[in-house]
């Protein structure tokens, strides 16, 4: 693994860069371009086409069919994977035009990407999007080798063990995690066409490529291949040594048979020459790198919401606009100008991402018309509002609950994995204080509209004097400490149902508040439904526990009007429509927004 080899064959091609920067190993198993000269100065770096590693590369090497191939696999850079395995393997990599640079390569454990951690290690990562995805990422990238090693012509060698190789292809989905970070660190460069060679090569392109339209004005040493979709990737030696900083200010391009690396950041002695990856988060860089930025000012946190297909067209009907493809990375490669399939795109769930001060929009209207009740039409009523700001703060703080820090002490990539979670904890309390803030100014600006229980209880005296007798209540703590919230919410709807009775005039107003807007809300209810007999049944018990006792001890508020089982029932269905549940300890709200 020689660097003077590497930078030797590449000068030797017509590659150059600045006079006093020079390419070392910056720590173990990481290398680094460091400038070395007293006069402060920007860096450029030109590597020439014939030293980058392109698809046209491949197919020249592989065979003409690979161009056609290339066409048919789940992604158009699957054969420069499959050729970059090759160009490692033993049999090939002495006559490689690229072996000084194949030979600087990065071993799967010197990327030290999750896919390759032991499942200790990837327990650590539970309750994360990173530790949930992990599986599920692999496999796609077996379907995708599957594809790529199931096209070879028979006309291609392959190594010894390549139908034990498609063996793995139907037995990896009964492997254990111990299973499978063994199978894939497997360290055998001659078996080019196993999974754990096409995975080493996913890894390199995945941290090292660069979009190959880059090179577009370079078309007199560039086949067109190379240039024909946006999604088509490269490796370019030498520039692919440099780290990433985001700060860093940097430009690529292509010119006059090479591809041009220029800093447009002064460097001074002993500073590091840095690139600059884009905007990643902790996630990405992670997986694709290996390491986490403390405090990364580009982190964000997945949220994925599993909505029925049937919904999505109303949703967008109703102003929501749904993630596209192009919102789930920050690769600096494009993807390939194609038609969505937003079917395909949302099949699994939709995914929003959660940065720093900011929770999406969509995200929030999602949620929002995702609570709508029957009664509810196209407008986005206040009760809507409210109660989608509840179950996505719900939502939020038990993604928040299932992160345990602490799981990562001792383990040998402690340092990385707790940064990445701790920056998935803060953004993900960032997003509940933003979710609490847009509740509270709803509250603020909707007061008159709101009615909670403890307005109930200050306001109905003779509602609050009948909860003394009958359940000991003797102030609104005790309803919560006693955990008798909904039952004595469908006591007071009951009680409004049957509001002629207990008002009869001006002086019945003072000790009965008895809301009008709920009394109608109950009997449009009473109207609408059909109540089968076996509701009827199920509620029998709550019934005769809850009701029929206080029939008895007080008879003038709960044996006067209709109290029979169907009016329960009917309680616990106006509670649902016109109410929302709130805080810790899901206190009801009912919002009047249906006259």
């Amino acid at each position: 693994m020689s660097l003077s080899n590497l930078e030797t064959w590449v000068k030797s091609q017509g590659g150059k860069w600045t006079q006093n920067v020079s390419f070392s190993t910056i720590a173990e198993n990481n290398f680094g371009a460091v400038y070395s000269s007293d006069t402060p100065s920007n860096v450029s770096i030109e590597v020439p086409t014939q030293c980058i590693i392109k698809l046209s590369d491949a197919v020249k090497h592989l065979g003409n069919e690979f161009e056609s191939i290339c066409r048919q696999t789940r992604n158009i850079n699957c054969v420069t994977k499959l050729f970059l395995a090759r160009e490692r393997s033993p049999a090939y990599l002495d006559k490689s035009q690229f072996k000084p640079y194949i030979e600087t390569l990065p071993s799967m454990r010197a990327i030290n990407s999750p896919y390759v951690w032991s499942a200790e290690e990837k327990a650590c990562l539970q309750g994360s999007n990173l530790g949930s995805s992990l599986r599920q990422n692999i496999g796609e990238l077996i379907e995708e080798w599957w594809l790529v090693i199931s096209l070879l012509p028979e006309s291609v060698a392959k190594p010894d063990n390549h139908f034990l190789n498609m063996k793995f292809y139907y037995e990896h989905k009964f492997y254990t995690e111990a299973d499978l970070a063994a199978y894939v660190t497997e360290d055998n460069h001659s078996n080019w066409t196993s999974f754990a060679s096409y995975l080493w090569a996913s890894m390199i392109m995945k941290s090292r490529a660069f979009p190959s339209y880059l090179l577009k004005e370079c078309l007199t040493t560039v086949d067109a291949l190379d240039v024909a979709q946006e999604d088509v990737t490269m490796l370019i030696p030498v520039v692919d040594l440099l780290n990433h900083n985001p700060k860093a200010l940097v430009s690529w391009g292509g010119a006059s048979g090479s591809f041009k690396f220029e800093s447009h950041d002064d460097y001074s002695r002993g500073d590091q020459v840095f690139n600059n990856y884009g905007q990643k988060g902790n996630e990405e860089l992670l997986l694709a790198y290996g390491f986490c930025i403390e405090n990364n000012p580009a982190d964000s946190v997945v949220l994925k919401i599993k909505v029925p297909e049937e919904l999505l067209p109303e949703l967008e009907k109703n102003g929501v606009q749904l993630p596209s493809l192009s919102d789930y990375t920050t690769s600096v490669v494009h993807s390939a100008a194609k038609v969505e399939d937003k079917q395909a795109v949302h099949k699994d769930g939709l995914l929003f991402f959660i940065s720093k001060d900011r929770v999406p929009e969509n995200l929030v209207l999602v949620f929002q018309w995702l609570v709508k009740s029957k009664w509810e039409g196209e407008k986005l009523t206040l009760r809507m509002k409210l109660s989608g700001l509840n179950h996505l703060r719900q939502a939020l703080e038990s993604k928040t609950q299932l992160l345990d820090v602490n799981r990562a002490n001792g383990a040998s990539n402690e340092i990385n994995i707790k940064i990445y979670l701790k920056g998935q904890k803060k953004l993900l309390e960032g997003g509940v204080k933003k979710v609490k803030h847009l509740e509270k100014e709803l509250l603020a600006e909707n007061k008159g509209k709101l009615l909670s229980l403890k307005t109930v209880y200050k306001r109905d005296i003779k509602f609050a004097q009948s909860l003394l007798v009958t359940m000991g209540v003797t102030s609104y703590e005790d309803i919560l400490l006693e955990q008798l919230l909904d039952q004595v919410w469908l006591l007071y709807l009951i009680r409004c149902y049957n509001r002629k009775e207990y008002v009869k005039s001006e002086e019945d107003e003072e000790e009965n508040y008895l809301p009008e807007w709920i009394t109608k809300c109950f009997e449009r209810m009473d109207q609408e439904i059909d109540i089968p007999a076996a509701e009827v049944l199920q509620f029998r018990e709550l019934y005769e526990n809850l009701i029929l006792p206080m029939n008895q001890a007080v008879p003038e508020i709960y044996n006067v009007g209709q109290w029979t089982v169907r009016q329960l029932i009917v309680s616990t269905k106006v509670m649902d429509t016109i109410g929302f549940v709130r805080g810790k300890e899901q206190e009801c709200i009912l919002v009047n927004d249906f006259e």
